[in-house]
């Protein structure tokens, strides 16, 4: 049998990750007695090498002679995220660290976990949306990405609220909305008739 990882629980964070995933993710390193691992995934850098001390060495993706740089742009709102999880961290008792990687979010995240040997991935649903529709039927969302193509473990936590609504309440949500329904919605029976 194989041993049990030994590493951290890895939180993928972008600036407007809900208090919930940061939540979850603290209460699960907490009662793992690990530290836990944020990291955001810079989407317009990409890898392009390591140096010897395995440093990774990025490039932006626009084209040169953009005047504004990501990483100003990112650095309050990152500022903000790393606030709110080293807040619950602390009242839990729970180490925390912060990365920031390059490229493809599920690559990234999925490289960091192995790498680190974690013991858990947790990540956030996107909300639903036509939006978060199109983006599962053309890509997959990051959430399902990643547990179909790596071997750590993937804990999801759902962003909208799944209380069942009574069969009027339900038949009036779905004649006002007017968005795609939740693929999740769909497969699963749930919120939309």
């Amino acid at each position: 049998m194989r041993n049990a990882r030994s590493g951290p629980v890895v939180v993928g964070v972008s600036a407007g990750t809900p208090d919930r995933v940061l939540d979850e993710a603290v209460s699960i390193a907490r009662d793992l007695r690990v530290p836990l691992a944020c990291v955001y995934v810079d989407e317009s850098r990409v890898p392009i090498g390591e140096t010897p001390d395995g440093t990774v060495v990025t490039a932006p993706v626009a084209a040169a002679g953009h005047n504004e740089r990501p990483a100003e742009r990112l650095a309050p709102a990152l500022a903000t995220i790393s606030a709110r999880i080293v807040e619950r961290a602390v009242s839990a008792n729970v180490t925390v660290t912060h990365h920031t990687l390059a490229g493809d979010p599920v690559t990234a995240i999925a490289r960091f976990a192995v790498d680190r040997d974690a013991r858990l991935i947790v990540v956030g649903t996107r909300q639903p949306g036509v939006r978060a529709s199109l983006s599962l039927l053309l890509a997959g969302p990051v959430a399902s990405r990643l547990a179909r193509r790596q071997p750590v473990p993937v804990l999801v936590v759902p962003l909208h609220d799944r209380t069942p609504l009574p069969a009027a309440a339900r038949d009036e949500k779905v004649d006002a909305e007017t968005d795609v329904p939740d693929p999740a919605d769909v497969l699963f029976g749930e919120g939309h008739a």
